[in-house]
């Protein structure tokens, strides 16, 4: 711990801890999802899916700021999967829908109790601590759904090529 009352260089080391340790959760969290069978982006896509109304591929390619036929590789291999189909619009017939199936929703419960489980340095914690930590991070959390600033709206691939298959 940083012996140190300036409020700055505290809160820095603080953080920098704080994302050591999520970086850390990530890279057990990815090897959970491969063992799935997706890469990140396809549980990103899957996760978006899931909070979106049904709607055409285009709208994951605004959601994520990416070239729509980027999305479309991402889709096959979900929709391979049985996580999602593709539907005609009721509307126009050369659209085609974006659902969610029963398999794709079994998939995502899985996805969030790999994000949503602690380490267990965390569960070992005083209850005072974890009540402290839960106050920090709803008051970040918070900042941050104000901000409209989130991994979605960062990404880029709108330029370039896509990604190789290892990383999707």
């Amino acid at each position: 711990m940083v012996d140190t009352d300036n409020r700055d260089e505290l809160a820095r080391h603080a953080w920098r801890l704080l994302m050591t340790a999520a970086q850390r959760h990530l890279e057990t969290t990815s090897h959970e999802i491969e063992h799935l069978g997706m890469s990140k982006v396809m549980a990103a896509f899957l996760d978006a899916l899931t909070t979106m109304p049904t709607g055409p591929t285009n709208q994951l390619a605004t959601r994520f700021g990416v070239n729509p036929a980027w999305v479309t590789d991402i889709v096959d291999r979900l929709e391979a999967r049985g996580d999602v189909v593709r539907c005609v619009s009721p509307d126009d017939r050369r659209v085609k829908l974006l659902e969610l199936t029963d398999a794709g929703r079994s998939t995502y419960v899985q996805l969030e109790a790999l994000f949503a489980t602690p380490p267990p340095e965390l569960l070992d914690a005083p209850i005072e601590d974890l009540r402290a930590f839960a106050r920090i991070a709803e008051r970040l959390g918070a900042r941050h759904e104000t901000s409209g600033s989130g991994p979605a709206s960062s990404a880029d691939h709108s330029q370039g090529p896509p990604p190789s298959a290892d990383q999707v």
